[in-house]
């Protein structure tokens, strides 16, 4: 096939980095107990690592990912990329972190920190009982600067160029770990690069400053405790308010743990859906296969049964609407994405980690 039809689409996902440490304990310690754990478990965590490990699957399972050779028909890839700070490149940090996403380009983005061997790192307490994790982390990693996020920007558009590939179809989406440094990146990428497609995660309230960030965002996620936080009380109420508050042709998506979620497309484009009418679509938490158990893309919120481990639903959930945004734009309508989004999202807390979650959605 020649290269003109072909195209390649790119989602750079920015955000932080953890190995975390999982304790299974039957509940909860309160304080000077002494609590034997039933499991222990070490992965690589963070929220949009944990979105491209997903995002790496459904890619592989998807029919549509690999080209056709046959009648000159225009085709298309994706490759996927990771913008964070880690520790020395030769760490074994370091190679944790690159083994446990392969097809995932971490090298030429991301930023190494000489000198530091260890990535950031989280220890999580999860309870049979509750449902319920508490997380401490720590991390001794200096954190990403604007002039070195332009540094990465660059020299990732200065590979594709080398290569005779022009960098048009481009995606970022960020964790919005430090807003104002995320704001700055993102304003940034606004002047320089116009054409790019960008989105952004709310997701702890007590980062106000990405309410600013999401105005300037093509999608936005919001997490149940960010609408609670500001005073609503369903994802409905939340979406309509905040209409008002982000860019035309947004897609903004709030999902409510066992309540499902919620999403609305403004008017004034957006990826095939809108243009100059507003289209909304809602659905339930999804169930699973059996007809009991499974949640949506919330984060822990809810008591279905059958739930395993909710450590990365929401992550799991962003990744399957940037597939169906990315992948399938005007082939799905905002339903049928909103549906596999929280679909895949239901099935990963019915499991232990990501494992598996493309090949079940095939």
């Amino acid at each position: 096939m020649s290269d003109n039809n072909q195209t390649t689409n790119h989602i750079i996902c920015v955000g932080a980095v953890y190995v975390d440490t999982i304790l299974t304990v039957p509940h909860f310690p309160i304080e000077d107990e002494k609590l034997r754990a039933k499991k222990l478990a070490r992965r690589r965590g963070g929220n949009t690592a944990n979105t491209l490990e997903v995002l790496t699957q459904l890619l592989e399972h998807d029919p549509t990912t690999t080209p056709s050779s046959s009648n000159g028909i225009s085709t298309s890839t994706t490759e996927l990329h990771l913008l964070s700070v880690l520790p020395d490149k030769a760490s074994n940090a370091a190679g944790f972190v690159r083994d446990s996403l392969p097809g995932v380009d971490v090298d030429e983005g991301s930023i190494f920190r000489g000198g530091h061997s260890d990535a950031a790192s989280s220890y999580i307490i999860q309870s049979q009982q509750s449902l319920s994790r508490t997380i401490v982390s720590i991390n001794e990693l200096p954190e990403m600067t604007v002039d070195e996020f332009i540094a990465s920007v660059n020299n990732l558009v200065s590979k594709q160029q080398s290569q005779h590939q022009a960098w048009k179809k481009v995606w970022f989406h960020f964790e919005g770990r430090i807003p104002d440094i995320t704001l700055q990146c993102v304003t940034y990428l606004r002047r320089q690069f116009p054409e790019f497609k960008i989105s952004v995660e709310c997701e702890k309230p007590e980062r106000t400053q990405m309410r600013e960030v999401a105005q300037h965002a093509d999608v936005v996620f919001y997490s149940k405790l960010w609408a609670e936080k500001n005073g609503f009380a369903t994802a409905r109420a939340f979406l309509e308010a905040q209409r008002g508050e982000t860019r035309d042709g947004a897609l903004l998506c709030c999902t409510w743990g066992s309540g499902g979620a919620v999403v609305v497309q403004k008017k004034g484009g957006g990826d095939g859906e809108g243009g100059e009418e507003e289209v909304w679509a809602d659905v339930e938490a999804w169930k699973g296969d059996d007809g009991g158990g499974g949640r949506g893309g919330g984060r822990g919120e809810g008591d279905g049964k059958g739930v395993v481990d909710t450590i990365g639903a929401g992550d799991t959930f962003i990744a399957g609407m940037l597939f169906g945004i990315v992948r399938h734009g005007r082939d799905w309508s905002l339903g049928q994405k909103l549906e596999f989004a929280n679909q895949v999202a239901g099935r990963k807390v019915l499991q232990e980690g990501f494992g598996g979650l493309g090949r079940q959605m095939r």
